[in-house]
């Protein structure tokens, strides 16, 4: 339970800069060209939870092109069906991340390319010898995320990443589309893999409602694994600038 504990302190600390950016901001009227966007949220399903939290740092302003810097921590609970032990395996995992990149603004399209070293840390109940992962690692790690949006109604976006340890990774897209309110829905598919399990998503999104300075975003859905399981998931993430 100490990487869970870890995970749920650090998204409680990440939920407090949030709301104090927000009342700051708030106050103040909110900077010319923020620099620091605050972020955190959670991914929850049937065998599964899981919490992050991190920020990014543009110097230039992180509505201009130019480098930029992500700090992500996340961790959580999860189960699987090991095919060597034929049972149920109880999983936690605790990651960090320090990826420096580059920003890449025009015409609508952003596009956020990182990359840098990553540390991961799995504990199995019980152990599961054949898994690729247990115990800690070391690795890289690559991410991009890249945000469309041609007109004022209509946006896309896909976010990714992939670490040489396992490998893990993940790939999620989203479209969306304004009506009568002032925020996207849509529908995002989604995949994870972590060595030699997968998972995939598909769902419905609502990004972009405001309260004061804080933006956030929800998704819900149906998950499908390749441990032949299966049921509904919740997303939600939550960002302010400052």
């Amino acid at each position: 339970m100490g990487p869970l504990r870890g995970a749920v302190a650090t998204a409680i600390a990440v939920a407090s800069l949030l709301a104090c950016a927000t009342v700051d901001r708030a106050d103040a009227g909110g900077p010319d060209g923020p620099s620091f966007l605050f972020f955190s949220g959670t991914d929850l399903w049937r065998y599964g939870g899981f919490l992050y939290g991190g920020l990014l740092w543009a110097p230039a302003g992180l509505d201009n092109s130019g480098f930029i810097a992500k700090v992500l921590i996340d961790g959580g609970e999860y189960s699987y069906v090991s095919g060597d032990l034929n049972e149920n395996i109880d999983g936690t995992k605790l990651s960090a991340a320090a990826l420096p990149g580059w920003r890449f603004i025009q015409n609508g399209l952003t596009v956020s390319l990182f990359a840098g070293p990553v540390v991961q840390d799995y504990r199995l109940t019980p152990d599961d010898t054949g898994s690729r992962l247990h115990g800690l690692y070391a690795g890289a790690q690559f991410a991009s995320d890249i945000w469309y949006q041609p007109n004022a109604t209509t946006m896309a976006a896909v976010n990714s990443s992939i670490a040489s340890i396992g490998p893990t990774g993940y790939v999620r897209a989203t479209f969306g589309f304004r009506f009568l309110a002032p925020v996207f829905v849509g529908p995002e598919i989604a995949q994870l893999w972590c060595g030699d399990y997968q998972q995939m998503e598909f769902g419905a999104h609502i990004t972009g409602p405001r309260i004061n300075a804080l933006e956030w975003s929800m998704g819900t859905g149906f998950a499908l694994t390749s441990d032949q399981r299966f049921g509904p998931y919740l997303r939600a993430g939550f960002n302010a600038r400052y």
